[in-house]
């Protein structure tokens, strides 16, 4: 066999089994991204799926003390349209207190049953459930429904704007779609367009990187019927108060929500 064979055989041999090398190599990259992006769309999965603590806990379980808390709520709500709807020549104060196990009774129960939730809340947001602490609100809810549902967890300080009746900041200093931290966009454009449509103004500024709403009630009235005094936060419970200028105009301004109120109370 001479020099030349000997070189075009070794040569053959190189380039066929470099061929078969770079295949099994671009089989086993090929493997190795499919499992990789396998892994880290699980990981994404489990973590939008996952549900916090603190919506878990704050959900009432079904039954007779549920019913209870719901109906004290709605009461308490109907007391508030009440003290409102006496006509009366003179300033009216008035003071509600609202623990935050009745509020989610309320919203499991009433809420729902009187077709408010279709109403008030944002396209796509539903069993909404809240913790109040004695420097927050943490509201939760689902987003989305099916499997392409996750739970939606916001923290909010709340606080009344001094110099300016009626206008209270919500701050979110918390965003948080299931484990995951996200963009807050989408879902603050549907919360401004359902005040927006329930005649709240809202108008929005950021404060150390932080969203904050400030929401603006009866300011298209150059003479407001209703002046909010107190908005007080504990842990488990929320004091408002206020005082009505005129009565009859308020009962006006919550006539549509509290009507339906009213006939689930009844």
């Amino acid at each position: 066999m001479g020099r030349s064979d000997v070189t075009e055989r070794s040569l053959h041999l190189a380039f066929h089994g470099g061929s078969r090398m770079s295949r099994r190599s671009l089989l086993l990259a090929i493997a190795i991204f499919i499992c990789l992006t396998c892994a880290v769309g699980a990981t994404l999965w489990v973590l939008i799926r996952y549900e916090p603590r603190i919506y878990l806990q704050a959900a009432v379980p079904p039954g007779e003390q549920r019913h209870q808390l719901s109906e004290k709520c709605s009461n308490e709500l109907m007391q508030l349209y009440n003290s409102v709807s006496v006509p009366n020549p003179e300033d009216q104060e008035w003071g509600h207190r609202f623990t935050d196990n009745e509020i989610n009774s309320y919203l499991a129960e009433h809420f729902v049953q009187s077709h408010l939730n279709e109403h008030l809340l944002p396209e796509g947001v539903s069993e909404p459930r809240l913790v109040i602490e004695p420097d927050k609100i943490r509201l939760a809810f689902r987003y989305g429904s099916g499997l392409w549902s996750t739970v939606v967890s916001i923290d909010l300080r709340v606080w009344l704007v001094k110099g300016e009746p009626n206008v209270v900041a919500l701050k979110l200093v918390g965003f948080h779609a299931g484990a995951l931290p996200i963009s807050a966009q989408s879902l603050l454009e549907s919360f401004t367009k359902t005040c927006q449509d329930n005649g709240i103004g809202v108008d929005w500024y950021r404060d150390d990187g932080a969203p904050v709403a400030v929401l603006r009630f009866q300011a298209e009235l150059s003479h407001p019927t209703l002046e909010l005094e107190t908005i007080k936060l504990e842990s488990g419970a929320i004091h408002i108060e206020g005082r009505t200028k005129d009565p009859a105009s308020l009962r006006a301004f919550l006539a549509d929500p509290l009507a339906h109120l009213k006939l689930v109370a009844d």
